[in-house]
C-alpha cells in the first residue's frame, strides 16, 4: 500500500524548498447563478467536482483586513467540495501553510461546500463579500460565461495542451492576464483568481456495460460536468446530464442515469461509485485537464499589505505542486484497490479521440463565432501550444518510452 508522507512532513519540505528559493522572505518582514447549464441539470449541487450542499448562512462576513504589520488577520474559506474531498483537505493545508509562513498573521478558517453558502454560490458570495475567499473550479461559472471553462477543464485540454503546459500558458503565455478579465470584463465581478490544485486528468467514467466504439453510447445518460464538457458529450451523442456528487448513486438506483464521471478515482471511490458498476475507464478527454482556483474578493486583496500577498502566492503555488504530487499517489492506491475489489479497468477505446476532438473543434467553433472573449482565449492558448507542444511531447515520449520498458503491463485494458 501507498503511503503518503504525512502532512507537516511535506509543510516542512515544501516550505524548505521555498525559504530556499527566496521566496519566503515576504514571511521575515515586519449574483445568483445562471442554472442554463449545456447539459440537462437534475440538481442544485455543483456541476462538477464537488456536492454543493446546503446554501448555509446568508449573512456576511467581515472581510476587511487588519492594516499594520505584526496584526492578526482572521478569514474564511469556502470550498466548492465536501469535507471528506482530498481537495478540501488540500486547501485546509494551504490555510496552516499561510499560518507558518505569515509568522501567524494569517489565519484562514475553511469550511467545506455548504459552510456558509452551497458551492454554485460562491462566485457571487467572494463578489459580495459574503465570504472574502473561495475555491472552486471556474466551469462552475459557465452559466455566467462560456470562456469560463477554458481556464479550468476544458475538453481535450481546449487546444491539446496537457495539464502542466495549460499552467505554463497561464504563468508564461498570457493566461493569467486572460484569467482575471474573464472575471473583472467578461462575467462582471470584484474577484481575483489564483489557480490552485491541478488534478487532472479526470477519467472517461463508469459504464455498466463495456464500450467498444462510439456507436455503443449514442443516446446513453450519462452524468456530466455541465458547459463544454457537457455540450461535447452531446454532440458525440450521449444524453449529457448534469448533477451533484451526491446525487450520481441514487440517480444510477433509480435510472436516471446510466454512467458518470466524477473528478479522481480517489474521489469516485468516496463516494462508492464503484459499488454501483464495475467497467471503468480512465482516460477522460471531456476534462485531460483539471485545474481549481482559488477567488479572492478583490477589495479584500487589495488592502493586504504586499508581504502577505506574496506569502499568498507563494503558498498557492507550493499547493499547485502538493496536489499534482498527491494526485499521483492517493489515484494510484484507489486503482489498485479496485483492482482488488473486481473492477474492470479500461483504457479508451481508440476510436474516442478522433471522434470526440471532431465534437469539441464544432463546439468551440460555434463559440468563437458568437463570443469575441471566448475567441481571444482560445486563440491566445493555440499560439501558446503551437509554440510549445511539439518539444512538449518529443520530450514527454522519453519517460511513456522508459516507464513502458520498466513496466510494460498498464493498468487498463483494451475493451
Amino acid at each position: 500500500m501507498i503511503r503518503p508522507t504525512s502532512a507537516r512532513g511535506k509543510l516542512l519540505r515544501l516550505l524548505s524548498v521555498l525559504f530556499a528559493l527566496g521566496l519566503g522572505a515576504a514571511a521575515c518582514t515586519g449574483g445568483a447563478i445562471d442554472e442554463s447549464a449545456p447539459a440537462n441539470t437534475s440538481s442544485s449541487d455543483d456541476g462538477d467536482s464537488g456536492d454543493g450542499g446546503d446554501d448555509g448562512d446568508d449573512g456576511e462576513v467581515e472581510v476587511t483586513p487588519t492594516q499594520g504589520s505584526g496584526e492578526v488577520l482572521e478569514f474564511t474559506v469556502q470550498t466548492g467540495v465536501p469535507a471528506s474531498s482530498v481537495y478540501h483537505a488540500e486547501i485546509v493545508q494551504w490555510g496552516e501553510r499561510l499560518d507558518v509562513m505569515s509568522g501567524g498573521r494569517l489565519k484562514a478558517e475553511v469550511v467545506p461546500s455548504g459552510g456558509v453558502v452551497g458551492a454554485l454560490e460562491i462566485l457571487d458570495a467572494v463578489d459580495g463579500s459574503v465570504v472574502p475567499v473561495g475555491m472552486a473550479w471556474s466551469n462552475y461559472w459557465t452559466g455566467k460565461s462560456d470562456s469560463a471553462a477554458l481556464f479550468s477543464n476544458p475538453p481535450v485540454g481546449s487546444t491539446g495542451m496537457d495539464q502542466m503546459t495549460s499552467l505554463a500558458w497561464m504563468y508564461d503565455g498570457g493566461g493569467l492576464d486572460l484569467y482575471e478579465r474573464l472575471y473583472t470584463d467578461d462575467i462582471g465581478v470584484n474577484v481575483k483568481p489564483l489557480p490552485v490544485c491541478p488534478m487532472g486528468p479526470d477519467p472517461f467514467g463508469w459504464f455498466s456495460e463495456p464500450i467498444t466504439s462510439v456507436a455503443d453510447v449514442q443516446g446513453l445518460k450519462f452524468r456530466s460536468p455541465p458547459g463544454l464538457p457537457g455540450l461535447t458529450f452531446n454532440e458525440l451523442g450521449f444524453e449529457a446530464i448534469a448533477m451533484g456528487g451526491g446525487d450520481i448513486v441514487p440517480s444510477a438506483q433509480s435510472g436516471i442515469i446510466e454512467g458518470a464521471e466524477w473528478i479522481s478515482p480517489a474521489d469516485d471511490q468516496a463516494l462508492g461509485l464503484s459499488d454501483v458498476w464495475d467497467n471503468y475507464y480512465l482516460q477522460g478527454l471531456h476534462q485531460s485537464t483539471d485545474i481549481g482556483e482559488l477567488l479572492f474578493n478583490m477589495d479584500w486583496w487589495d488592502a493586504l499589505p504586499s508581504d502577505l500577498e506574496a506569502i499568498i502566492v507563494a503558498a498557492t503555488q507550493a499547493t499547485i505542486v502538493e496536489c499534482q504530487t498527491l494526485s499521483i499517489t492517493v489515484n494510484a492506491q484507489a486503482v489498485a484497490d479496485y483492482q482488488a475489489q473486481g473492477i474492470n479497468i479500461y483504457s479508451t477505446p481508440p476510436e474516442f479521440y478522433g471522434e470526440f476532438i471532431d465534437a469539441w473543434n464544432t463546439v468551440a467553433a460555434e463559440l468563437e463565432s458568437s463570443d469575441a472573449f471566448f475567441k481571444e482565449v482560445r486563440d491566445s492558448q493555440q499560439a501558446y501550444a503551437d509554440a510549445v507542444m511539439p518539444y512538449r511531447l518529443t520530450i514527454t515520449e522519453l519517460y511513456q518510452n522508459i516507464g513502458e520498458t520498466y513496466y510494460p503491463e498498464k493498468v487498463g485494458i483494451t475493451p
